[in-house]
């Protein structure tokens, strides 16, 4: 699939999913508003959290990077979001809870790229399994 199209994908995705995830904190308990700010704009810049970061995914589609520079560009853009929307939108505010969440952001983004990064080891070491049983078949 080619890069914008895959761009265009993830994006619309992480629109979605970061509207859901807002209208789910909306009605939980509100804890996104603490200045009585409205629900269009609350949705809008959920959906705008969710965006960036899912599009920015497409880094990692680009097969000149590495994965450690796709990594890097990826959460720096991720954060830069959070900082970005968060802060502004006072969903956050610089004290204790702020720390919290960027050590919870820490711990999830690493899980999240563990798993990737286990998964496409497998899948690697798989096809090149597959392709060693072709190599070795066409010699005999």
């Amino acid at each position: 699939m080619e890069l914008r199209n895959r761009l265009l994908i993830n994006s619309l995705a992480g629109t979605i999913a970061g509207m859901a995830v807002g209208i789910i904190i909306w009605m939980v308990g509100n804890f996104g508003n603490p200045e009585g700010r409205s629900f269009a704009l609350h949705i809008i810049m959920s959906g705008i959290h969710g965006l960036v970061p899912f599009g920015a995914m497409t880094v990692y589609q680009i097969e000149s990077w590495g994965l450690t520079k796709s990594t890097v560009v990826h959460a720096t853009i991720t954060l830069a979001t959070i900082l970005l929307i968060e802060l502004p939108m006072k969903w956050f505010t610089w004290n204790a809870e702020f720390a919290i969440a960027m050590v919870i952001y820490v711990i999830i983004y690493t899980i999240i790229w563990l798993c990737n990064y286990l998964y496409w080891k497998h899948t690697v070491n798989e096809m090149n399994d597959q392709l060693e049983i072709i190599l070795n078949h066409q010699k005999a």
